[in-house]
């Protein structure tokens, strides 16, 4: 078998057959079918990357006056955006950046009226006699 025919295992590195089922050096087991075709969702829901995902949900709600949610999906976005950084075959890049960027912005003016809000509370209630 020439070193053509071989590929290394994906856990442990060692050079294998490259239509072998299973490595004999560390046991693990894989389907090369699968690695090539990817995911039944074709790569639309990054699902190995949870704070991408938390950070797009939460992006999008919040559009609703609910200024810590903004927040999360700000921090989870990051979060997201470096577990793609480390790890490039989980994905959701793009799902990370509308929870930063939504989260960000939504947080920010939920945050703003939230204080002005009290604010003029405060003021409109200490003003009167």
């Amino acid at each position: 078998m020439s070193s053509d025919d071989r590929k290394p295992c994906p856990v442990c590195g060692e050079a294998i057959a490259a239509s072998a089922r299973k490595c004999r050096f560390c046991g693990e087991e894989f389907d090369a079918d699968k690695e090539e075709k990817g995911d039944s969702t074709g790569g639309l829901i990054p699902y190995k990357n949870a704070p991408a995902l938390i950070a797009y949900y939460c992006g999008l709600f919040s559009i609703f006056p609910c200024f810590p949610l903004g927040w999360v999906a700000f921090i989870m976005g990051i979060k997201g955006l470096k577990k793609v950084k480390e790890e490039p075959q989980v994905r959701g890049t793009v799902h990370a950046w509308i929870g930063v960027i939504m989260g960000g912005l939504f947080g920010l003016i939920w945050t703003l009226g939230t204080i002005g809000t009290i604010a003029i509370l405060f003021f409109g209630l200490a003003s009167r006699p």
